[in-house]
């Protein structure tokens, strides 16, 4: 590790590992967890919390003595590296999924880095957790909750925080992908990770037409969780239903390669990162 940046992940090994433990431990999830790497590695996802921003609010809620953090859902060992940049060394870190993949992964990407974490095999839909953490931390996590779920889930978040405890919560919101952008979408979603991905000589973890079915079957999945909220007040009256009072609500900007750059565009698609206290 000596020259390594601290915290720092090879993608591509993490992307070999997920798609090994993905085939044996998820179950509808496997898509996502065993493509989310190589949607890393290709800037396709926007989904790396690599804002200045975003480090510096967890730096700042983080710093005092033992803080206790939850990660609530992780797609892989991306959230875990921003947190661990960002807190205290003597910060709790506490990752839950509902999927073993990226519990594993975290895991090794914890012990790689002498880092104590624990794990919670869990869906945040059954959280009951009362007053433990000063942090919840949560990306991108809202559109695959379901919609009549998602203010529960927030309540539940909140009721898991201490009486002085924050909610950071990374959104997006955009249009829906549909008419006449959507053959578009299907036929470019595909051919630019795989293309992206020939370009850097990525390896890929299984043959180019099983490979590229299982890419056309995730674009479809992650077309549906697309535009599941238009705009940033829909996000900020879910989070105050919940509980909340909203602290800060900023736009941050995403990092991905020219392709997918260009679908952003054209669904308007737009990051926010939030800080919300339980409402008194």
């Amino acid at each position: 590790m000596r020259g390594e940046v601290r915290f720092s992940e090879d993608l591509r090994q993490l992307a070999a590992e997920a798609s090994e433990l993905a085939v044996c431990l998820c179950g509808q999830c496997q898509n996502f967890h065993l493509l989310w790497p190589y949607l890393r590695l290709a800037g396709a996802s926007g989904g790396d919390v690599r804002s200045p921003l975003v480090h510096s609010m967890l730096h700042h809620l983080l710093s005092k003595t033992s803080a206790r953090i939850l990660i609530a859902g992780s797609a892989d060992s991306g959230l875990l590296a921003v947190v661990a940049r960002a807190a205290s060394s003597d910060a709790e870190i506490v990752v839950l999924d509902r999927c073993e993949t990226p519990l594993e992964i975290c895991g090794r990407f914890a012990a790689r880095w002498s880092l104590s974490i624990e794990t919670l095999h869990l869906d945040l839909m059954e959280l009951s957790l009362q007053s433990g953490f000063d942090v919840v931390f949560a990306h991108s996590l809202l559109q695959f909750i379901p919609a009549d779920r998602r203010v529960d889930v927030l309540a539940r978040m909140r009721r898991s925080l201490r009486p002085d405890g924050r909610l950071v919560i990374v959104f997006r919101t955009s249009a829906r992908i549909e008419g006449n952008l959507l053959p578009e979408y299907r036929e470019s979603y595909p051919k630019h990770l795989i293309g992206q991905l020939d370009a850097m000589n990525v390896v890929l973890p299984e043959p180019r037409d099983n490979f590229t079915r299982r890419v056309e079957a995730y674009a479809e999945e992650r077309r549906v969780r697309e535009g599941a909220h238009a705009t940033r007040a829909e996000v900020a009256h879910l989070i105050e239903t919940a509980g909340f009072e909203i602290e800060n609500l900023t736009q941050i900007e995403a990092e991905q390669s020219a392709p997918f750059q260009q679908l952003t565009a054209k669904i308007a698609k737009e990051r926010f990162v939030a800080i919300a206290r339980s409402r008194s």
